[in-house]
């Protein structure tokens, strides 16, 4: 009697063994499709949010331009949680209070500058680990920092 149930408990043994070799086996082969699309995921919500804050800084230099006349070129640089306006190279402090309104997460560093020719240029635009960049209204191009 002893001697089966010794039976049983080594296959017993042997099949939660065999069930956590396959089970790692699984994670091997998902991890990387898994890092891979969580990757996209960050990359794709840093063009979505960087699209949002130059439709929204659009909106700012319209809206201002329509009150009083607002010098090109007009650029936000982003600081931490926080952005000054420039025109012309000048730092402004308007009467009113200016909010980037977006959907999404504002960018720790970097700017975004509306050229003399109505352009805008995109310039290290970080979120987190991704860094955004776009000249002269071309291609918005988001990559991932390896720093």
């Amino acid at each position: 009697m002893k001697e089966e149930y010794e039976h049983y408990k080594t296959i017993r043994v042997i099949e939660y063994g065999m069930v956590i070799v396959i089970l790692l086996i699984v994670l091997i082969i998902l991890l990387p499709s898994v890092i891979t699309i969580t990757n996209n995921m960050a990359e794709d919500s840093a063009v979505t949010s960087t699209k949002n804050i130059v439709d929204s800084i659009k909106a700012i230099y319209t809206n201002m331009n329509l009150k009083n006349e607002v010098a090109l070129p007009f650029e936000v640089v982003f600081e931490k949680d926080d952005y000054t306006f420039y025109e012309m190279g000048k730092k402004v402090n308007y009467e009113i209070t200016l909010n980037i309104k977006i959907d999404g997460q504002l960018p720790t560093s970097g700017s975004i500058l509306i050229n003399k020719d109505g352009t805008t240029t995109v310039k290290d635009l970080t979120f987190g680990s991704i860094k955004c960049n776009q000249k002269n209204d071309q291609n918005l191009i988001c990559t991932k920092n390896n720093n």
